[in-house]
């Protein structure tokens, strides 16, 4: 067994590589399947050293931190290769640990030569790493940090207030910019500069944090302002709202999310918020707008249910407008989806359609389900269940043959809805006869007389 995550984990360098290279080595030894369910759990338990290193870092022991991060990478970039990445964490991983990194050394007070031999030590780890394209760039941002610190000068002038207007490198803007950008940022807030943060973030066009920012100061009036104009996504115009509304400023925190719904992006999240903050303000036709947006964007049955609560007597109206949008929904939306709907508003015929593009047979439960209780339907009831247990018996699928009864069972008890128990029972003799040698199947079939 692996080291457990429950002990007490080393904390000197040297007994910090061991532990991560016993890990490690655990993983060598189980079968492929195995180590690719067990690699999360493995990189969990060295994320451990990575927040000891943070710990360390806010207590002041700035070297034991880096040194703690570099027990951590020599041992990962040495062997990564024996850890799973199917699923992307091993990736995901080290984009976090050079993240990590990168703030710590903006933190951390380190001479010239310092620096350098940092530096050094990062270039060693890249080449270990050269076939691994992402992660290889990742650690071009942590270099980066260290060669120009923060007394770069197109930085510093920035800092300082004296060139806003200009970003904050020389020449060509590189790919990793803003990586360290967010860094940066993230320090400045650490150390409390928030006017040096606010320079910086509108320098970089980092909006979504120079108006959060301008709000958390108080600045409200400016964020508002600055916002309306330069706000370019749905997700940003929802964390701006979200922040104004925290800071009490409400009117203005709907306004922002009303103008992020015209915007680029994701905006169900930012639909749903604003649909539901409006309605907590009395803002009824904002809600609804807002409402129709999120069913739009994502049409469930929660959001349908939302809208129908908020509508109140403009129901009837919207309700014929969200089922044709439903009705009319791009093929990528979840067909489970799209049935909970028809299926609560006995819209069977919507239904059945939904089911000529995805034939899954839970979503076919589900219609039979709650078509045995629609005469009008009935006809269809008993045609999916015959070809839901045709499918099964005539592939001699021995260990789906109670699966095959169970559709069965269903088609008998719309045939005796219609009154048609005869045409069953005929049904039944056939079904017997042509599957007589299925000594499995046989049983169950008898069964249903």
């Amino acid at each position: 067994m692996p080291p457990s995550a429950h002990t007490t984990i080393p904390l000197e360098p040297k007994a910090i590589r061991q532990h991560i290279r016993a890990l490690i080595r655990h993983q060598y030894r189980l079968h492929p399947q195995e180590a690719t369910r067990q690699t999360h759990a493995v990189l969990n338990e060295i994320w451990q050293f990575v927040t000891f290193a943070s710990i360390q870092l806010q207590v002041h022991e700035q070297k034991q931190a880096l040194l703690t991060l570099k027990a951590v990478t020599d041992v990962l970039t040495e062997q990564w290769m024996h850890l799973n990445d199917i699923h992307g964490e091993v990736s995901a991983f080290f984009q976090d640990l050079t993240r990590v990194w990168t703030e710590t050394v903006l933190q951390v007070d380190l001479t010239a030569t310092e620096r350098k031999r940092w530096a050094k030590q990062i270039t060693i780890w890249q080449a270990r790493l050269t076939d691994w394209q992402s992660i290889h760039e990742a650690f071009a941002v942590l270099q980066a940090a260290l060669r120009e610190g923060w007394d770069y000068g197109p930085l510093q002038r920035i800092l300082q207030g004296i060139a806003l207007q200009q970003r904050a490198w020389e020449g060509e803007i590189p790919a990793y910019a803003p990586l360290l950008t967010q860094a940066r940022l993230t320090v400045l807030e650490q150390q409390e500069k928030f006017q040096e943060y606010l320079y910086l973030a509108k320098a970089e066009d980092q909006t979504r944090a120079y108006v959060t920012m301008l709000v958390r100061q108080g600045q409200i009036p400016e964020a508002i302002a600055y916002g309306q104009h330069h706000l370019t996504t749905a997700e940003d115009a929802l964390a701006v709202a979200q922040a104004l509304w925290t800071h009490g400023a409400q009117s203005a925190s709907l306004q922002i999310a009303n103008l992020g719904i015209t915007l680029d992006g994701a905006h169900v999240p930012l639909a749903v918020w604003l649909r539901d903050q409006s309605w907590r303000m009395g803002e009824q036709t904002q809600a609804i707008k807002a409402g129709e947006v999120a069913f739009q964007g994502e049409p469930t049955l929660k959001h349908y249910l939302s809208l129908a609560r908020i509508a109140g007597t403009q129901w009837p109206e919207y309700r014929v407008r969200l089922l044709d949008s439903a009705r009319q929904a791009p093929s990528t939306t979840d067909a489970h989806d799209l049935l909970q709907i028809f299926l609560h508003e006995h819209l069977f015929e919507d239904a059945i359609a939904v089911l000529q593009t995805d034939r899954r047979h839970t979503l076919v439960t589900l219609v039979v389900d709650a078509a045995l209780k629609e005469q009008t339907v009935l006809e269809w009831v008993v045609k999916a269940c015959r070809q839901q247990a045709e499918h099964i018996m005539n592939g001699a699928k021995a260990s789906y043959y109670q699966a095959a009864a169970n559709w069965l069972a269903k088609a008998r008890t719309a045939y005796h809805l219609l009154g048609q128990d005869d045409t069953w029972h005929i049904y039944l003799a056939d079904l017997l006869e042509r599957h007589q040698h299925k000594s499995k199947l046989l049983p169950l079939l008898m069964a249903l007389a």
